[in-house]
């Protein structure tokens, strides 16, 4: 009944903070958008590795933009193992050239929600591990035009991390040892993104 309890309470607050990034990102968006200024993209870094990702952003002016893109993965693996997660990250840019053109840096926040066992981070080696995270950082990253449709970006993140979670010993039913937080400094994405630009 606790679980439930927290379960509930953990999917209300990630659709609470889901609701206020997008209320965010439509405030930012000019009510007279034109085609020509919606990218959409996928990181295929994580489409690779089984974490289906999708984003879009609009530019704002000439050396502007503002995008979101998220992230679900809901598979399990062999032996046990699973990286079950979601996550959304809104981010603004500036330009250096202009918008979805060379080089730019931004500033981003995430959020998100994982369950995972077997991997080989915060301890979860031989544990199964069920929380979420929430920071912010900074962005620096290149567009390559290949076409007037389609391009292709490189990108990288780095900033803070609040990982707070709940540690099992295994498996599903097992044994909880207890609440962990952690603070970290870190990287935080990393990205080889197909844009496809809609005119």
């Amino acid at each position: 009944m606790f679980r439930r309890i927290v379960d509930r309470r953990v999917f209300d607050n990630s659709v609470f903070i889901l609701k206020c990034c997008f209320i965010f990102i439509l405030q930012l968006i000019p009510f007279q958008l034109k085609a020509q200024y919606i990218a959409l993209k996928s990181n295929l870094i994580y489409d690779a590795i089984a974490v289906p990702s999708l984003g879009a952003e609009v530019r704002i002016d000439s050396i502007y933009t503002v995008a979101v893109s998220g992230t679900y993965c809901p598979f399990s693996f062999a032996s046990d193992r699973k990286w079950k997660n979601w996550s959304v990250r809104p981010e603004v840019r500036r330009w250096f050239r202009k918008s979805f053109n060379g080089p730019f840096v931004g500033t981003e926040l995430f959020y998100g929600y994982f369950n995972a066992s077997r991997v080989p981070f915060i301890g979860l080696k031989n544990r199964r591990g069920e929380g979420c995270f929430i920071g912010g950082g900074i962005t620096a990253g290149w567009h390559k035009i290949l076409s007037p449709h389609w391009g292709l970006e490189f990108s990288i993140a780095a900033g803070y991390v609040h990982v707070s979670y709940d540690k099992y010993l295994n498996y599903e039913c097992g044994y909880n040892e207890g609440h962990n937080v952690r603070n970290l400094i870190m990287p935080t994405g990393i990205s080889m993104s197909l844009v496809y630009v809609i005119r």
